[in-house]
């Protein structure tokens, strides 16, 4: 058995004899679960790679789908409401051919969703957001796919900021702060030639143009949407260190693709569900917690008011919320960033 540690907030156990699972796992939670916290708080996620699913027991989470209408992917979740969740996945032949195919699927569709709503009932945000700090206080880029999360944090390192992650943060909203989640970066064709002052190495890049060419191929041939990024951790891409540390929250910036660069609100009992509701629909985690529990009316009720309540106390603790079209940042903009989005709290 491997285990992470996700700064004492939860711990993801996985047990298995499949060398391949162990350095998925390794490759995007190794660096996260170096990180250590004194928080007495916590939780256990452990995930079994079985050749059959246990037989269903009552309150047992059953899920059988065929995704991009390619693999059939069983998965059965025990104890979701305790405090050591057990996630037992069947192996599939793919594992020996392409990794990355099912292990993008046991993360994204299953385990990650199962601790976003162990971290939201510990008022721990697993929020879809990249992040960069500067001057001791972090900005949290919350957006949805393809608004320019990764190439905006990039960029701000040339303003002095540091990198706290491009996809996934840990937002603990008790004391509004932000732990850095430095899993691999996912790398499209267009990050190619956009990230600023990263070099991404060759065999990298061959990759992404590859699975370019895979995805137009299985769009056409299966009408479905893929989106197969290539992952690169950022130690990878650049010379220095760019990780920063666990910072106090100083600001949201929440991307959009058109408007003004910068146009804010206050936070204020009239709008502040509103504005949780926009930063919950922006997120994935959340979609695929509700796919996977289909059916238990009770539970989703219950799950979105804890969700939208999280949110809602971390954008009531910043005090504001600056919307920012990340395309139409100049250079002047991106030096003023911290300035103009820094929380009124």
């Amino acid at each position: 058995m491997t285990s992470y540690n996700f700064y004492g907030f939860l711990t993801v156990e996985l047990v298995t004899t499949h060398r391949g699972w162990r350095r998925y796992f390794d490759n995007e939670y190794l660096r996260i679960a170096r990180a250590t916290t004194s928080s007495p708080r916590s939780a256990t996620v452990r995930v079994e790679l079985v050749d059959r699913l246990p037989l269903q027991q009552a309150g047992d989470v059953v899920h059988v789908t065929r995704f991009k209408r390619l693999f059939t992917y069983r998965t059965l979740v025990r104890g979701l409401d305790t405090d050591r969740v057990t996630v037992f996945f069947a192996r599939h032949w793919v594992d020996r051919v392409y990794m990355n195919a099912i292990g993008v699927y046991l993360q994204a569709q299953v385990l990650e969703p199962v601790m976003y709503y162990k971290l939201l009932q510990q008022r721990v945000l697993l929020m879809h957001a990249a992040g960069v700090t500067k001057d001791g206080e972090a900005v949290l880029l919350p957006a949805y796919g393809g608004t320019g999360k990764t190439t905006l944090s990039i960029a701000l390192l040339a303003q002095g900021y540091r990198f706290l992650g491009d996809d996934l943060l840990l937002v603990d909203t008790s004391d509004l702060t932000v732990h850095p989640y430095p899993r691999p970066l996912h790398i499209f064709t267009y990050n190619v030639r956009s990230l600023a002052g990263a070099r991404i190495p060759l065999r990298h890049r061959v990759a992404v143009y590859t699975k370019n060419v895979l995805r137009f191929v299985l769009e056409r041939v299966l009408r479905t949407e893929f989106l197969i990024s290539t992952r690169i951790h950022a130690d990878e891409l650049f010379a220095d260190d760019v990780f920063g540390q666990t910072a106090p929250v100083g600001g949201i910036a929440f991307l959009r693709k058109d408007g003004a660069p910068f146009t804010t609100v206050d936070v204020t009992d009239g709008n502040a569900r509103e504005l949780a509701a926009a930063i919950a629909e922006s997120a994935d985690l959340n979609d695929s917690l509700r796919d996977l529990l289909a059916g238990d009316t009770a539970f989703l009720t219950a799950f979105t008011e804890l969700e939208l309540d999280v949110i809602e106390t971390l954008l009531r603790g910043t005090g504001r919320l600056t919307h920012v079209n990340s395309r139409a940042l100049t250079d002047t903009d991106r030096a003023r960033f911290a300035e103009l989005t820094r929380g009124s709290a």
